[in-house]
Order: C-alpha cells, then structure tokens, then sequence
C-alpha cells in the first residue's frame, strides 16, 4: 500500500507527516489535525522528516515549500521519489509564481499562508480521497454534509 498503513488488515486512523520551520505552526496543525482524528508527527527538520516518510508510515505528509533554504520543495520531490502516488498538502506564505506552479504539478492541494483551519482540513480530506470510498459511515456522512463528492472522502 503505497504511503499508507495496515494494521492487522484493517486500517486505523490516517496519519499526517507536517513539516515546516517554524514550531509555532507545526503546534498548531498537529492540534487541529489531531482534534480532527488524525495522528500527526511534525518536524522542523528536512532529514527527519524524510527518513520518517521512507518509513511507511504516513497517509499524508503536509510541506511549507517557501522556505528560504528551498527544503520544502525537496523534500516534495524527494517523497514523490520514494513514493510516486504519495498524497501531499503544500503550504506557504510566500505565493510567488514559481512556488504556486511547483504546488500544482507536485501536490494534491495548496494552501497560501495565512489560511482558515477549514480550509486545511478540507485540503487533508481532498489529498487523502484518492483513497477507497466508504460506502456509508461517518466518512460518507460528513462528505454528504459538507457538500462534498462522496468519491472525496477516503475509508
């Protein structure tokens, strides 16, 4: 299964990889995401967060690629070696051309920095729906609610 896990056949609860450099903001994806039911590992660190996603173990990794040092864009193009059909959320404060045109072709979703908290989960729901579809469930349930494609939402 690519970018994702199995646990005993089944799945649990999707995990996000966020990484960005400033710790205030990975404080605050892995509160909202982790309230939204996901589990989340951040890191501010390029090397890190590249061995934790050739681990295996990730649903989702979510990158600032406006970084001056351009480690966000690597690490985009590093993961997409690993994993080709890996779901991936780009972010930044910095919406230059260059970077919106990086986003588009490397990433499931684009968030311009500063962006409402609804926006970033609608993005994880987005990137992740390339998954399964549940039938019926909370999954379905929610997608129906919001309006959302029911083919959106990932099992």
């Amino acid at each position: 299964m690519v970018g994702g896990k199995e646990r005993d056949g089944c799945r649990g609860r999707e995990s996000v990889l966020v990484f960005d450099e400033e710790t205030v903001i990975l404080d605050l994806l892995a509160l909202v995401l982790s309230r939204a039911g996901y589990e989340v590992t951040t890191t501010a660190r390029h090397k890190e967060a590249l061995e934790l996603f050739s681990g295996g173990t990730f649903d989702l990794a979510i990158a600032d690629l406006g970084l001056h040092n351009g480690n966000g864009r690597r690490l985009v193009q590093e993961i997409k070696e690993i994993s080709p059909e890996a779901a991936i959320v780009s972010m930044t404060a910095y919406p230059a051309g260059e970077i919106q045109g990086f986003a588009e072709e490397h990433t499931a979703a684009f968030l311009a920095k500063p962006f409402d908290m609804s926006e970033l989960l609608a993005a994880v729901r987005s990137a992740l729906g390339r998954g399964r579809v549940k039938e019926s469930g909370p999954d379905r349930a929610f997608a129906l609610r919001q309006g959302l494609p029911v083919a959106a939402v990932s099992g």
